[in-house]
């Protein structure tokens, strides 16, 4: 018996057993013995309930007319009798005088108390007092707490014999043949005969059977594989050998293979550095083809109004020969040298009209270089910036009729160049005032700020035409414009392009927005 509790004491699995069916039937107890505890209580408290209800229905009468003639010794009687009532400890009256009779000594807790105001009924209702009844819930705890630990311990009994039992029957069922097995295979030896497993019990057909099964073909198995290894180790001896002498082959192979990879990697460092060469002529002739097209580009713009203005002054030269020599004539006439002279007027508005127009070219030219990167960012309200834009294009364009809104965050601030900002959102809008309303009769531009945590977003979207997919394709470059016949230049999106570039940020062309004509969205960083 000894060995059998030393057993079980000593098994993780059998604590573990013990263990869960304690805190198992612990908790069942518990949750048992609560419910009964709260139903209990509630009965005792229903049962003092119905005690103030029996002295509200039958005695309140009688001692309100008891106090109205003041007898004390019935007064007295009523009360005694009324303190022999289950659970009641305490009760008491007081008149309207403040004069009280009363049974039991008052208590402050774990009590019940219920007042009742004592009416005298005679052809009108008068009250004459107080009835205060206490009931004592002590009497109610010591039950409860007595029950308590009966039923605790009583459960404690009967787990403890069930767990007993229990323990006695895993130990007899599982427990005994697992050390079997286990002391089984502490002593499994390849050096030793083989000797199958057999549990200590009378022959059965069941779980520890097929586990001696497994056990004895496992061990036939593991001792075949072990000759089996003893065989390959020999093998294996052999193959060490033949290994050696493929090493030294091996070795040689690649001696001669690291010779002739030197002389593919010379090689090949070779054709690298032709190569390096012919890149660095090729970006040479890249840039020099995109060196010529812009300043072909230059020179076609410039060409124009500096012929005009050459071709007027060489008539401004000839007009004033002329002038000249009719001043130095007898038959000059002022008529003959107004008409000069108006000539004259015309060659010069015409040259001022176009070497304006050279400088405006030059100052367009100048928008897109890069020395305007070097203007240092600030912290602004991009609020107050889009409306001074907005405000300065609308007083450029009038009398245009736009309808300008603004959906932006009125507090927001921007830490980036705010001239090339403000170059680029206004090249967008006049571009749109240039190109977009001519056959829309409410013209309208909504800008959207979109805040988000890397970037800014200003959409800027119009309700006019919209831009054909082959002018879209385009639209950034320099020098391209649709409207050359009307003085366009194609600078503006260029240089807005080129000053976005410039603060990191992008531009991009959305062929359709909400509005219904084209969107452009301008990325700046925060």
């Amino acid at each position: 018996m000894l060995i059998f509790i030393r057993q079980l004491l000593q098994s993780p699995i059998a604590r573990k057993l013990t263990l869960s069916i304690v805190v198992f039937s612990s908790l069942i107890t518990i949750v048992t013995t609560a419910y009964q505890l709260i139903s209990d209580y509630q009965e005792d408290v229903n049962r003092i309930d119905r005690v103030f209800s029996s002295i509200e229905a039958v005695n309140l009468e009688v001692l309100a007319s008891s106090v109205w003639v003041i007898d004390e010794d019935l007064i007295n009687t009523q009360l005694y009798g009324l303190s022999q009532l289950p659970d009641i400890k305490y009760i008491s009256i007081r008149d309207d005088s403040n004069q009280e009779w009363h049974f039991g000594e008052y208590q402050k807790t774990a009590v019940i108390e219920k007042q009742f105001p004592l009416i005298y009924t005679n052809n009108e209702n008068i009250p004459v007092g107080t009835l205060t009844v206490q009931a004592d819930l002590n009497a109610i705890y010591d039950r409860l707490y007595n029950k308590t630990i009966l039923i605790l311990l009583s459960n404690a009994i009967k787990t403890f014999f069930v767990a007993g039992f229990i323990l006695f029957l895993v130990w007899f069922n599982v427990t005994k043949h697992l050390r079997q097995l286990s002391q089984y295979c502490d002593e499994i030896s390849l050096d030793n005969p083989f000797t199958p497993l057999n549990f200590n019990r009378k022959p059965q057909r069941d779980e520890f059977s097929l586990v001696a099964e497994a056990v004895n073909t496992m061990q036939q198995q593991i001792r075949g594989s072990y000759q089996d290894l003893q065989q390959s180790k020999v093998d294996l001896m052999h193959a060490v050998e033949d290994r050696d002498r493929l090493l030294l082959l091996e070795r040689s192979y690649k001696d001669e293979l690291a010779r002739q990879v030197k002389e593919q990697t010379r090689e090949l460092e070779q054709s690298l550095q032709m190569l390096k060469r012919t890149q660095q002529v090729l970006i040479e002739k890249e840039k020099m083809a995109a060196l010529g097209g812009l300043v072909s580009g230059v020179a076609h713009e410039i060409n124009t109004p500096i012929g005009i203005c050459l071709t007027a002054a060489s008539s401004q030269l000839a007009y004033v020969e002329d002038l000249i020599k009719l001043i130095h004539s007898d038959h000059a006439t002022l008529e003959q040298i107004n008409g000069i002279l108006e000539q004259y007027q015309k060659s010069s508005q015409l040259i001022v009209s176009n070497i304006t127009r050279a400088s405006y070219l030059i100052q367009q030219f100048k928008s897109i270089a890069a020395e305007q990167s070097q203007e240092k960012y600030t912290l602004f309200n991009l609020n107050h910036q889009l409306r001074d834009i907005t405000d300065s294009t609308l007083m450029i364009f009038s009398p245009q009729k736009v309808e300008i809104t603004v959906n932006i965050d009125e507090q927001l601030q921007v830490y980036t160049n705010a001239s090339l900002l403000s170059q680029a959102i206004n090249n967008v809008i006049s571009n749109a005032f240039l190109h977009a309303f001519k056959d829309t009769s409410q013209a309208k531009i909504c800008i959207n700020v979109i805040t988000k945590p890397d970037t800014i977003d200003i959409e800027i979207q119009n309700n006019g035409a919209l831009i054909p997919s082959d002018i879209a394709e385009h639209i950034f470059e320099p020098f391209f414009t649709t409207a050359r016949h009307k003085g366009g230049v194609g600078l503006g999106l260029a240089a807005a392009f080129n000053a976005i570039t410039q603060i990191k940020g992008s531009i991009r062309y959305v062929a359709m927005s909400p509005l219904g004509g084209p969107m452009f969205v301008i990325s700046v960083p925060r």
